[in-house]
């Protein structure tokens, strides 16, 4: 059980702390690529208002300069169209080409843009802007830069962070585990002195109250001419509460030694279905009147198991029917399903509320419904500790009002 919830711990830190530094990761780089982006923005704008004003007189004057390309690419280069969107002059920077502009229309059909481009594995960011002067259009001016090293600077910073948030969710996860197990070793200690307890205690009451049991037997038979009527009443509660209190011992005295693995189980090779007939029939004979006793068992199913235990599991479950519906039916179904073994338990009694199914089989849990009737709210934390035993699953399924539905499922031994 602490394995599990040491396990759960360290994975809920982990999960948490990968969840904060993704989160770190992605906003770091969407705030990296937006600086630099808005830097390198700056820097194509600052150009052309440097220029605006010498791409306008070129136009008006018509002073054709041409395209001249640099084959040493140089950090900016720009294109200067007319209003007919034709090539008037411009500087071209490799690896960037004018072809590249004439496939994308986004460019060449937008009076104003600002956007990247991915060329060749280069990668460019181009501002175009319409080159006006007292609202008159002379033209259009396209200017771009080369940002291939500022991309792949961003995508290394990235897989960087990535790499160091992989080696510290192990290194923390590792911690976290370390850290789980000494917080939860005092958890661990007063609660395994709490369950030694439990189990000496328990083991030490069977003496005494045997004896105890046994003077009131005694005594009941041997005076009992001689007690008056409330002495024999007394006596007679007294032994009642002494046969509860074993019952109560005995079922702790389990519940510890299956927490400690000590229960050993006597397997074999049984008839299931003839012992839940065998059960059926003992429990019809003391159902009360207004309720009816109904069976549906499938025959020639047999099932590798303890027969006492599995017996005592299908008394507690049927004993708790019983006491859960005053009037009604209780049904008890047996069925064999490909390797599967299903034993359910249905009455119609006064049901459990949804939000206490989860805490059904915890001990000396007690339902609303079930707090005025006797019991020790030990038989159903017994009974999933014998399906456990078993390889088993125990489900509860019930409706306020209406009834509950206890079904076991066993895998045969051939599917183990």
């Amino acid at each position: 059980m602490f394995k599990s919830v040491k396990r759960k711990l360290t994975l809920l830190f982990s999960l948490t702390l990968l969840c904060l530094l993704l989160i770190f990761i992605v906003t770091l780089y969407f705030l990296i690529s937006s600086v630099i982006e808005r830097n390198e923005q700056n820097q194509l704008y600052s150009f052309f208002t440097a220029n605006n004003h010498a791409f306008i007189n070129h136009l008006k004057n018509e002073t054709n300069q041409g395209l001249i390309r640099s084959e040493h690419g140089s950090e900016i280069f720009y294109y200067v169209f007319d209003k007919r969107h034709d090539l008037y002059s411009g500087l071209e920077s490799a690896p960037f080409s004018m072809d590249r502009l004439r496939e994308d229309e986004r460019i060449t059909e937008s009076s104003t843009i600002t956007t990247t481009m991915e060329w060749k594995g280069y990668h460019f960011l181009l501002f175009k802007r319409p080159l006006q002067e007292k609202g008159i259009l002379y033209g259009y001016a396209i200017i771009g830069k080369n940002v291939t090293e500022q991309i792949h600077v961003i995508q290394t910073i990235t897989w960087i962070m990535v790499l160091l948030t992989v080696l510290f969710s192990l290194a923390f996860a590792f911690l976290g585990y370390y850290f789980a197990g000494q917080a939860m070793k005092p958890i661990k200690q007063a609660f395994d002195s709490q369950r030694k307890f439990i189990s000496d205690a328990s083991h030490e009451l069977r003496t005494p109250l045997s004896i105890f049991y046994s003077s009131i037997d005694l005594l009941e038979r041997d005076e009992k001419e001689h007690l008056s009527e409330f002495g024999r009443e007394v006596v007679s509660d007294l032994k009642e509460e002494t046969i509860s209190m074993k019952e109560l011992v005995n079922d702790l005295l389990f519940l510890a030694r299956s927490d400690q693995s000590q229960i050993q189980l006597q397997r074999e090779n049984i008839d299931l279905s003839q012992l839940l007939a065998s059960i059926s029939k003992r429990f019809s004979s003391i159902m009360p009147d207004s309720i009816q006793f109904q069976q549906n068992i499938e025959s020639g199913v047999s099932f590798h198991c303890d027969k006492e235990r599995v017996q005592q599991l299908i008394y507690i479950l049927l004993d708790n029917a019983i006491h859960y519906t005053d009037s009604g039916s209780i049904t008890l179904t047996l069925k064999k399903v490909s390797d599967r073994i299903m034993i359910s338990v249905r009455d119609t009694g006064c049901g459990i509320k949804q939000e206490q199914l989860p805490y059904i089989f915890d001990r000396f849990f007690r339902s609303d419904s079930s707090r005025h009737r006797n019991g020790s709210g030990l038989g159903l934390s017994i009974a999933k500790a014998i399906t456990d035993m078993h390889k088993g699953i125990i489900a509860v399924e019930s409706s306020l009002g209406k009834g509950t539905a206890f079904t076991i499922t066993f895998q045969t031994k051939s599917s183990n």
